[in-house]
């Protein structure tokens, strides 16, 4: 498979095929289950504290609720509101970073990566993750400081002024530092986890990889990006028309069967039940006049539909993500083969090759002295 690769613009927009992988899409989607578990749990806390009546919020929000009224006038609130958003993203930044491994690993031609396999190697190599961008909004933290500082300095009579007029040239370079960190955070959710899913590497292999093809690829970044966002749509679109013939013709057959067409507007009205402040309507999926048909199952059967038509939406969903991480990992493979002339594909298999023989020499050589210890025995 690495063979086939052009380490060019030419590779990007098979992004769309690796991302249609059930391994893939079912990665993404446990995450975006635990991602919404996480959001109910703190946005209803911070409701809670700041004395909201919860009974309403239920009926406006349902399962999926928003920040509103009174939670924006407790600063409690807007805690329970900023730790869900830091969860949420390191683990969306995680099933990102199983999800570009087990991209690598297709692309070396390993079909049987499986996810239990991505999963234990994001366990032992997500220190990054967390570690690269607080280095890197640590960076532009102590960059504004020192510009507040000579702010304050330069207040000082008549000395001030002059010694921050002085350095000038050196602060204008601690700014453009943090112009370049303030870039490299915000590429660093895209590319940190093909980096870190290609080389294996530790936090400072993965800042100076991120900062390296950032400087050195600016322009292959943007031409590569867009042509990965034009597949991703496009994939999105063709996914999107599929699912919903598949939809309609489901509840087709099954309003045939039933002499109602209940089941489709259950499953249509589904986002609607669960989200009603964010979703109100389903209509986007299930666009054929069948599936809206009829009057929809109540009870536990239309609460389940519910959950099924919902369960479509984040399938579609965890489609986009995973065409999204499969993008960057190949962006990312053509970046390095661009600046660096190194083919990572080849250089992981040779660093298995050579890990095969050193076990093989290992077993030979225990081999060797458990025939000699028996020699000596006998």
């Amino acid at each position: 498979m690495a063979g086939l690769l052009h380490f060019d613009g030419r590779d990007v927009p098979s992004c769309a095929r690796h991302g249609l992988s059930a391994r893939k899409i079912w990665l993404y989607f446990k995450a975006l289950i635990l991602s919404w578990a996480i959001w109910d749990f703190f946005i209803y806390l911070g409701f809670i504290a700041a004395g909201e009546d919860m009974g309403a919020r239920w009926d406006l929000s349902a399962l999926l609720p928003l920040p509103g009224g009174l939670f924006w006038t407790s600063w409690l609130a807007i805690t329970f509101l900023a730790a869900a958003c830091l969860l949420i993203l390191y683990i969306l930044m995680r099933a990102s970073l199983k999800v570009s491994r087990l991209t690598f690993e297709q692309l070396r031609g390993d079909g049987f990566y499986s996810g239990s396999d991505a999963s234990r190697f994001a366990s032992s190599h997500s220190s990054p993750l967390i570690t690269v961008p607080l280095l890197l909004l640590a960076v532009m933290l102590l960059g504004l400081l020192a510009g507040l500082l000579f702010g304050l300095v330069s207040r000082i009579p008549a000395a001030g002024p002059v010694i921050t007029a002085l350095l000038a040239i050196p602060l204008w370079g601690i700014m453009l530092l943090v112009v370049l960190a303030a870039i490299a955070f915000f590429l660093s959710f895209s590319l940190l986890p093909p980096i870190i899913a290609s080389t294996g590497g530790d936090s400072f292999e993965s800042v100076f990889e991120l900062f390296s093809t950032m400087t050195s690829q600016p322009w292959r970044i943007l031409l590569y990006g867009f042509l990965s966002l034009l597949s991703i749509v496009l994939g999105g679109a063709v996914f999107l028309f599929f699912s919903s013939s598949a939809a309609g013709l489901l509840a087709w057959t099954t309003g045939v069967g039933a002499g109602s067409g209940g089941f489709g507007a259950a499953i249509t009205a589904g986002p609607q039940m669960l989200a009603p402040e964010v979703l109100p309507y389903f209509s986007f999926l299930v666009t054929t006049p069948v599936c809206a048909g009829g009057s929809a199952w109540t009870g536990l059967a239309g609460v389940l539909a519910g959950i099924s038509g919902a369960s479509i939406f984040l399938i579609l969903l965890s489609y986009l993500l995973s065409s999204c991480s499969s993008a960057w990992t190949i962006i990312y493979l053509a970046l390095r083969r661009r600046k660096d002339g190194v083919d990572l594909l080849e250089e992981s298999d040779r660093e298995d090759m050579r890990e095969y023989k050193r076990l093989s020499e290992d077993d030979g050589t225990r081999s060797s002295a458990d025939g000699q210890a028996e020699s000596r025995e006998g």
